[in-house]
C-alpha cells in the first residue's frame, strides 16, 4: 500500500493515552504531549507543575506522521504555562482540529505533511538566463 500524497482529514481527533486509539483510519489524528518520550509520567495531562505544548500526528495508512499544529492553533492555543493543565490545552486543540474536517493536508519532501502544498524549487543555470 502506498502512502498518498495529500490526505483529507477525517475529523476524528484522538488524544493519547486518553481515547481509545484501536481502530484508525487515514486522516486521522492523535494529539500528545511534547515530553511523553522522556517524561518518568507519560500522558500526565493533569500535571501543573510544568509548562509544555501539545503535538499532532496524522494517520498516513501506515504510521504516525508528524503534522505542524500551529497551521490550525494560530494564537498557540496549543501552549500551556506552570499552573495550566495539558488537558485543557488538548481539548481546545481537539475542538479546533474537529471543525477543519474535511481540509486537505500535503505531504512535503520530508514525509511531513502540511495544508500548502509543496512546489519544488527550480534551479535556472547562468547560462541558460536571459540576458537584460
Amino acid at each position: 500500500m502506498a502512502i498518498p500524497n495529500q490526505i483529507k482529514l477525517t475529523g476524528a481527533i484522538y488524544i493519547k493515552y486518553i481515547d481509545d486509539i484501536s481502530e484508525v483510519k487515514i486522516g486521522d489524528i492523535m494529539l500528545l504531549l511534547n515530553d511523553d518520550a522522556v517524561s518518568s509520567f507519560v500522558g500526565d495531562y493533569e500535571n501543573i507543575t510544568n509548562s509544555g505544548y501539545i503535538k499532532a500526528k496524522l494517520y498516513d495508512g501506515k504510521v504516525w506522521q508528524n503534522i505542524d499544529i500551529s497551521e490550525f492553533c494560530a494564537n498557540k492555543e496549543n501552549k500551556f504555562a506552570k499552573k495550566q493543565r495539558a488537558i485543557d490545552s488538548a481539548i481546545l486543540c481537539r475542538a479546533i482540529l474537529e471543525s477543519n474536517k474535511g481540509a486537505t493536508l500535503f505531504r512535503t519532501y520530508r514525509g511531513h505533511f502540511t495544508i500548502d502544498q509543496y512546489e519544488p524549487s527550480t534551479y535556472e543555470r547562468k547560462a541558460e538566463r536571459k540576458r537584460r
